[in-house]
């Protein structure tokens, strides 16, 4: 893909980190020159040292009509609908913008601009999700005699501090992915399951609670 991610914040290096730059082409906008050299010297992308306002970007630096996505990834709601309002009248498939302000977020949805990541949003639904998983799981979904949960595990866990060797599980309950606050993981048999973490399970057992839990 042909990415354009406008800003080279945290965000913008947390994505080059596991984004794979040997198929994945990416250009990225900052005005800071600092910024612009750490960010040239550790991930091997295309830095522009422009403001992502200068419309010169899109009209000459940059072939819009050969991009696949622009990230606005900068920490200035404004600047990030700019450019995904450029981005939409070159018909960039797709489109998406770090927004902090919710009514930022239905503006890009209602006029068709793009996809917005609401930071608030996100951090405050993830928070909702520990807290109704850590006593009860959450059923997220049904296949067949299947069910998909979804639990958090606490420091009084029965599980907590043990590898997957270590816990027996029933021949039909599966720990799928693992979300340590970082990020969602496919657990081994040698991953150890610690306090916080949130445990996606595919099982036919009702009693997910005495398996987990104790």
């Amino acid at each position: 893909m042909r990415i354009l991610v406008i800003g080279g914040g945290v965000v913008t290096k947390e994505l080059l980190k596991i984004l794979n730059l040997k198929k994945n082409q990416a250009v990225i906008v900052e005005k800071d020159p600092d910024k612009c050299a750490d960010i040239g010297s550790k991930f091997d992308v295309i830095v522009i040292n422009k403001d992502a306002t200068d419309i010169s970007i899109y009209t000459s630096d940059i072939s819009m009509p050969d991009l696949d996505a622009v990230l606005a990834l900068t920490d200035k709601d404004e600047v990030n609908v700019f450019a995904l309002t450029i981005a939409k009248l070159y018909n960039v498939p797709l489109r998406l913008a770090r927004v902090k302000d919710p009514k930022i977020a239905e503006l890009i949805v209602q006029l068709d601009l793009g996809i917005p990541i609401s930071v608030p949003a996100i951090t405050a639904d993830l928070v909702k999700s520990y807290l109704d998983s850590i006593k009860e799981p959450q059923v997220l979904g049904k296949f067949g005699d299947y069910k998909l949960y979804k639990i958090t595990i606490t420091e009084t866990d029965k599980i907590v501090g043990k590898s997957l060797k270590e816990i027996e599980l029933p021949p039909d309950t599966y720990i799928l992915f693992m979300f340590d606050g970082t990020g969602i993981k496919v657990p081994d048999k040698d991953t150890k399951i610690l306090s916080g973490n949130q445990l996606v399970v595919l099982s036919k057992s009702d009693d997910i609670v005495k398996i987990f839990k104790g």
